[in-house]
C-alpha cells in the first residue's frame, strides 16, 4: 500500500500523508455511519486503483461507493477521459448518433482505435435501455449522459478495466439499494437521574413537577414510550413514601391514621399526562 501511496503522491505533487488523509475522508463518507473508519484493506483497494490508473483523488476524478457492505471505486467521467488518453495504444474514438423515426436521438455508438488492431473496439448504448427518469443530469442532457456511457462502456471492453465503476452506475445501485440499518447510538436514559430527581420531592405537587420535566425530557429524546411504565410504578413509590410522611406525623400528633393513601399505577399516570 506504501507504494501505491507513493506513485499518487508522485503523480499528484501532493504529500504521502495529504494521499492517504483524503482517501481516507473519502472512504469514511461513502460510509455515511457515525464512527465509521477506513480499514487497511479499504484503503489499499481505493489505493490501489489510483495508483494503477493514474487517478487523482485531490481533484475528485475518481470517490469511494459503499453499497451493501461492499466498497467500490468510482471514476468520473473526466476521469475515465483521461485513464483512455494516458494509453499509449490508444488511437482516438468516434461517435455516430442514431435518430428514431420522429427525430429523437434512439442510440450512440463509440468507437475507440487502437494501434496495433486491425479493427476498431466498437459499442451502441441505446437511450431506451440507459436512460434515467428519476435523474435530473439525464432530464436535462439525456444525449450528453449517453454518449458518457457509450464511451465508457467501449473503454471497459478495450483496454479490459473492470475495478471500477462510472457515477451513473453508482447512482443506480444506491437508488436501488435497500436502505442500510443506521447504527447511529442512541441515547440511553439516566435511571439514577430520574431517581435523584424523584427522591428530592417532598410533596406530591413538587413530585408532579418532576415528572412533567422528566416526560418532556424523555419526549424530547424519543424515550418516552420506553421508560412510560417504569416512571409510573417509580412515581407511584414515591408518592407512597411522601404520604408515609404524612401517616407518621398525624402519629406523632396522636390522631387516627387513615389506611387509604396508597395511590395506584392508573392514577399516576395520569398525573404524568
Amino acid at each position: 500500500m506504501s507504494n501505491a501511496i507513493a506513485v499518487i503522491a508522485q503523480n499528484t505533487g501532493a504529500s504521502a500523508e495529504d494521499i492517504t488523509e483524503v482517501l481516507r475522508g473519502m472512504i469514511i463518507s461513502a460510509k455515511a455511519q457515525h464512527g465509521a473508519q477506513a480499514t487497511n484493506a479499504e484503503l489499499a483497494i481505493v489505493t490501489g486503483v489510483c495508483a494503477t490508473y493514474g487517478l487523482n483523488p485531490l481533484v475528485k476524478e475518481c470517490a469511494a461507493f459503499v453499497s451493501g457492505g461492499k466498497l467500490s471505486v468510482v471514476v468520473m467521467v473526466d476521469g475515465w477521459y483521461k485513464m483512455v488518453n494516458r494509453r499509449p495504444e490508444f488511437d482516438g474514438v468516434e461517435f455516430d448518433d442514431k435518430f428514431d423515426a420522429n427525430g429523437n436521438l434512439a442510440s450512440i455508438t463509440c468507437r475507440m482505435f487502437i494501434k496495433g488492431r486491425e479493427r476498431s473496439v466498437c459499442v451502441t448504448e441505446y437511450m431506451a435501455e440507459c436512460r434515467d427518469t428519476k435523474s435530473s443530469v439525464w432530464t436535462k442532457w439525456p444525449a450528453r449522459m449517453l454518449r458518457h456511457k457509450a464511451y465508457i462502456q467501449c473503454a471497459r471492453m478495450a483496454f479490459g478495466i473492470t475495478e471500477i465503476i462510472d457515477d451513473d452506475e453508482a447512482s443506480r445501485i444506491a437508488a436501488n439499494a435497500p436502505k442500510e440499518k443506521d447504527i447511529t447510538p442512541t441515547k440511553s436514559i439516566d435511571w439514577a437521574s430520574i431517581q435523584a430527581d424523584m427522591a428530592e420531592c417532598g410533596d406530591v405537587e413538587s413530585l408532579d413537577a418532576a415528572c412533567m420535566a422528566i416526560r418532556r425530557t424523555l419526549e424530547g429524546d424519543g424515550l418516552w414510550q420506553q421508560a412510560k411504565d417504569r416512571c409510573i410504578l417509580m412515581k407511584s413509590e414515591h408518592i407512597n413514601r411522601i404520604n408515609s410522611y404524612a401517616v407518621q406525623a398525624e402519629v406523632l400528633e396522636g390522631e387516627l391514621v387513615n389506611d387509604d393513601n396508597d395511590v395506584g399505577a392508573e392514577a399516576n399516570e395520569m398525573e404524568f399526562e
